[in-house]
């Protein structure tokens, strides 16, 4: 919440149109009828239009793909459609979901480190080299001879140099705590949205991250499917403002309540306003149309342009992009939730036939080969953001960032087959196995035959009907008559378990995507505890090489994340996330690009790395305490960051304090010289159960008591 003295600009705007509200019609300058434009600026909107509709055609059979494998996840594994019928035992999304689990356990941690650089102009970086230095100083001033030039320089060069070095590593740190904030204030939580991508990707093949940045009360089409809060109820209520200005709203519709009711809320309510910060988006498989040059989709090798595709209302254009496209004459009408349903509008002599437009088909083209970027709605003769400069900067350009699992080399397409495509065939497979042996079963059922005319309608019913231990009296069998010559069982084909063994479908499941037999539940007789073994570590092999993809591309996300932080934040804000000491330089481009990397730890994504990691520190460690002037505050930071703890060392430290052990063995030995006894080798005491050394004065030039930190060591 902020006050009046506080406010936005787009906040002051909007209280100064509030203000000036009055019965008079003011035109709002909202955008309502078909642009008379320049035709050079029709032709490249149509160009655009154009090339859209050229790529969606082009990648068309693997967008339905991508649909038909999402069905078929869902249950539609029978001829294309969920048969209740007919068995059905979804295998497929009991290893999706393993699958999500096992790749991404976790929020990823990030880390930024600078990159490595020769600070020092003239300083070799040894420690040999500094105390022959800080020796030649001493014994300059102790003689009370002028310190050499020479010396003095290179002291300045390591003073500036560490410097340099310190504050990098600040600027780092505070990198690192913005962009963790950011990361844990999405909204929905980034978390749940990346095990959908997960999802999504072995569902469909692809999946995708959009990188933007969000200032206040500012808008963009991520927004209608994204929590936005205040910045969409102004947009909404700017938009219904411009509707009464222009006269748009009659006297008795619901648009004239709905804004007297927001601006009586808005009045009442404080003033707040939008958090600024990196945002991350996830569009859907289908929603990135990418240009036919692309070589290779991780990458975009060979793409000159980029479109991101949205269905939107017509108010949410109008709310947007301030642009009211009902009365556009050749604009395209979706159908909202089926993107590529279009009607055309249909024309009566000549003229045009007003209706209601459902929905609009809006693209967000990114231009690498101009540097731009742009916003055209299908059908509309003009741009509805004109191109200019992207709104954030990224040194790759690319705002979106692809996420695969299957790759191959395929010149016909780029997009590789997902694992719901793998194992589509073994689905069906196994589906039809246990389908079979269900109408087997049902074919087998007791059967019996009689001879035409030989049993009433009552005996047949007291045959087929019968409880347990009936007693059943039959009209036609005579006194005395065998039962079993008048009923004869029928003796079906028996059941061959073999015709229906799903062994050889695990088997394959384990060859195609790593998954094997008893991670999924599967009992197979005969399979060994070596078999298995070798089995689970097919399946992490499989799964390594996915969190290798996903580590990836997090690294290449976070970076740019980074770089956008830097560019876009201001000082206030980031003094606000970090505290005082915060340190936030202001870069050039090239500086932002070439400075800090931020980086994604191993094991992030839900690799099982920390073990090794923790195994690693332990052999260090005893190697570490007997090395002369390792700093202990140091040596903890280092064991607490390997077991992922978020304990504050500056807080544990206190000077000239001596370690816990060596306080215990104080305590115990002032208790036992209070009680008047010298400790021995029998006394209690644990490790200290050593005789006490002899007491005298210290060798002369002796420290009179070493420092209890090297005694530790």
């Amino acid at each position: 919440m902020i006050d009046e003295t506080s406010m936005s600009p787009e906040m002051e705007d909007l209280n100064a149109s509030l203000g000036q509200m009055t019965e008079e019609v003011v035109k709002s300058g909202m955008i309502r009828d078909k642009p008379d434009i320049d035709k050079s600026r029709e032709a490249l909107v149509t160009k655009w239009q154009d090339k859209i509709d050229s790529a969606k055609s082009h990648w068309k059979e693997d967008f339905d793909r991508m649909k038909e494998n999402q069905a078929f996840l869902r249950g539609a594994q029978w001829d294309g459609e969920e048969d209740e019928d007919k068995y059905m035992a979804n295998i497929i999304q009991r290893h999706i979901n393993q699958r999500v689990a096992a790749l991404y356990a976790k929020n990823p941690k990030v880390v930024t480190r600078r990159r490595k650089t020769l600070d020092f102009k003239e300083w070799d970086g040894s420690v040999d080299s500094l105390n022959t230095l800080q020796a030649a100083v001493q014994n300059s001033m102790m003689s009370g001879m002028p310190i050499d030039p020479q010396i003095t320089n290179l002291l300045t060069d390591i003073q500036n140099g560490v410097n340099r070095k310190k504050m990098m590593q600040k600027v780092a740190d505070t990198l690192q705590i913005v962009y963790d904030y950011t990361l844990n204030q999405q909204l929905p939580p980034f978390k749940i949205q990346m095990k959908q991508l997960v999802r999504r990707v072995c569902t469909t093949g692809i999946g995708y991250v959009k990188l933007g940045y969000t200032r206040i009360m500012e808008r963009s089409p991520d927004d209608v499917e994204r929590m936005n809060g205040m910045s969409e109820q102004i947009s909404k209520l700017e938009a219904l403002m411009a509707d009464k200005n222009d006269g748009e709203i009659e006297a008795d519709s619901y648009k004239l309540e709905e804004l007297r009711g927001m601006l009586e809320d808005y009045k009442t309510r404080d003033k707040e306003i939008t958090r600024e910060g990196i945002t991350f988006d996830f569009p859907s498989s289908t929603s990135v149309i990418i240009d036919p040059a692309c070589r290779h989709l991780r990458t975009f090798l060979g793409a000159r342009w980029i479109a991101e595709e949205f269905i939107l209302s017509v108010d949410d254009v109008k709310e947007i992009y301030g642009v009211d496209l009902k009365n556009a004459a050749d604009v395209t009408n979706y159908e909202t939730g089926i993107p590529n349903l279009k009607q055309k509008i249909e024309s009566l002599n000549g003229g045009l036939r007003k209706r209601e437009v459902e929905g609009v088909c809006v693209w967000v083209i990114y231009d690498k080969g101009a540097g731009q970027t742009m916003t055209i709605a299908d059908g509309y003769s003009d741009f509805l953001v004109a191109p200019k400069e992207p709104d954030v900067f990224i040194e790759r350009f690319w705002p979106i960032f692809p996420l695969t699992f299957n790759e191959a080399e395929d010149e016909e397409s780029i997009f590789p087959r997902s694992d719901v495509h793998l194992l589509k065939p073994l689905q069906m497979e196994y589906n039809r196995c246990r389908e079979g042996l269900r109408q087997h079963r049902i074919a087998s059922r007791p059967k019996t035959a009689v001879a035409a005319g030989q049993l009433d309608d009552d005996d047949m019913d007291k045959l087929q009907s019968h409880p347990a231990n009936a007693v059943i009296v039959l009209n036609s069998l005579p006194p005395n008559g065998d039962v079993n010559k008048l009923l004869q069982p029928i003796n079906g084909p028996r059941i061959d378990t073999a015709l229906y063994d799903t062994g050889p479908i695990f088997e394959d499941l384990l060859r195609v995507v790593g998954q094997s037999d008893a991670s999924i539940g599967a009992a197979q007789s005969g399979v060994t505890a070596t078999g298995d073994s070798i089995a689970e570590q097919n399946r992490t092999v499989a799964l390594a090489s996915n969190s290798d993809d996903l580590d990836d591309m997090l690294i290449e996300l976070s970076r740019s994340a980074g770089q956008i932080l830097l560019a876009e934040m201001d000082q206030q804000t980031v003094f606000k996330i970090v505290g005082p000491g915060a340190v936030w330089p202001e870069l050039s481009k090239k500086e932002i690009a070439d400075e800090l990397i931020l980086e994604i730890e191993a094991g992030s994504s839900g690799r099982p790395n920390r073990a090794a990691e923790v195994a690693n520190m332990e052999r260090l460690t005893p190697l570490l305490l007997q090395i002369p002037g390792v700093r202990p505050d140091w040596l903890v930071k280092q064991l607490i960051s390997r077991l992922d703890d978020q304990l504050d060392v500056a807080e544990a430290f206190a000077a000239n304090l001596p370690s816990i052990i060596a306080q215990n063995a104080m305590q115990k030995q002032a208790q036992i010289m209070g009680a008047g006894m010298a400790p021995g080798p029998g006394s209690e005491g644990g490790a200290d159960n050593q005789a006490a050394p002899p007491q005298g004065p210290a060798p002369q030039g002796a420290p009179s008591q070493m420092p209890q930190t090297m005694a530790n060591q």
